[in-house]
């Protein structure tokens, strides 16, 4: 199996079965996501031939036949930048069950990335948990400007952020905690984030905008700002309630 079709299996398991487990009648898939997710260098045409193609939706098809699923697969819209292939490439597929007449919309690009993921997102049903994929949506809906999951090099070594866009210096981190007592583990966790981001910060030699992201336990969160406060200086911290509410608190 070629590069290409590992990326198209990649995508039909991580992303396409899994968006239909959940009921959803569709997705938008960034290709830089997918590239970073495989541990790929320098394969964004592959990604995006893997992402885009008449071959790709075919095979999405007959693999859907074979697992059981009742569903067919349709590129709805494709969105990319003025090279054609790129990181910030997104591509929408609608869901559709077999002998359902569904009017399907033509493949259009007029759509903005961060119009493309609200639409994606207020497709969700209102009870699904609060996942990171979900708070990256809505995160990059709220700011106005599209994030994703990537590793950043800090002195050699590279750390894994949930919260990343490096052309607008943002970086930041998705948790979601559900421990109701004192959550010591919890907290810990989040000083390490911040540590990590200040120390990019230090290596890049440049400010970031530092923000993490919360779900499950508000009172952690609200904890976390109130007795740390003087030494996170610029973080942000919201927090996203089970109706997709954004809360700032600090």
């Amino acid at each position: 199996m070629g590069l290409t079709d590992n990326i198209r299996r990649f995508v039909f398991e991580r992303y396409i079965m899994p968006a239909i487990d959940r009921g959803r009648d569709s997705i938008t898939i960034r290709a830089g996501d997918v590239h970073s997710m495989m541990g790929l260098y320098s394969r964004m045409p592959a990604v995006c031939s893997a992402l885009g193609s008449r071959k790709s939706i075919d095979l999405f098809n007959q693999w859907l036949r074979e697992s059981g699923y009742n569903y067919r697969v349709l590129l709805a819209s494709v969105k990319t930048p003025p090279s054609g292939q790129g990181a910030n490439s997104y591509y929408t597929y609608k869901f559709v069950k077999n002998g359902e007449k569904k009017q399907i919309e033509p493949i259009i690009s007029q759509q903005s990335p961060l119009e493309l993921l609200t639409r994606d997102l207020i497709n969700r049903v209102k009870s699904e948990d609060i996942t990171e994929e979900v708070a990256r949506e809505i995160m990059s809906s709220y700011i106005g400007i599209p994030l994703y999951k990537h590793r950043l090099d800090i002195y050699g070594k590279f750390k894994e952020f949930d919260l990343v866009n490096i052309e607008h210096r943002i970086v930041g981190d998705f948790k979601r905690f559900k421990y109701k007592g004192p959550a010591m583990a919890e907290m810990s966790n989040l000083v390490e984030y911040v540590w990590l981001m200040e120390k990019l910060e230090k290596y890049t030699n440049m400010q970031w905008r530092k923000i993490i992201v919360g779900a499950g336990n508000r009172k952690t969160f609200e904890t976390f700002a109130r007795r740390y406060d003087p030494w996170l200086e610029d973080l942000e911290i919201y927090f996203i309630t089970n109706d997709r509410k954004i809360i700032k608190i600090r």
